[in-house]
């Protein structure tokens, strides 16, 4: 149970993160577009098979850190974008070494 739960966790920040989208933009992008399209089609099939309760609490957990960030000063939001590009660029250079 705490093994599945984990890996739609990994799953779920992987496709709706910020820091996983970078990642997942540079490995996707040397997909060809056959493969990149079977794996979309996983995921959704993999989050179609998720049971209600899990799908909710997820989207309720991406509401309030949506909220959560809202409500952050326009220096820190500004701050946290600014290392979150940081990060991403650092992961686009190792990634294509």
């Amino acid at each position: 149970m705490i093994r599945r739960l984990f890996c739609h966790l990994c799953l779920l920040l992987g496709l709706f993160g910020a820091l996983g989208s970078a990642w997942a933009q540079g490995r996707w992008h040397d997909l060809p577009p056959d493969e990149r399209r079977q794996l979309r089609q996983q995921m959704r099939e993999h989050w179609q098979q998720m049971p209600p309760e899990d799908k909710q609490r997820f989207r309720q957990e991406r509401q309030e850190r949506r909220e959560a960030f809202q409500q952050m000063a326009p220096e820190d939001r500004s701050r946290l974008r600014d290392e979150l590009r940081g990060r991403r660029f650092e992961d686009g250079a190792e990634g294509r070494r």
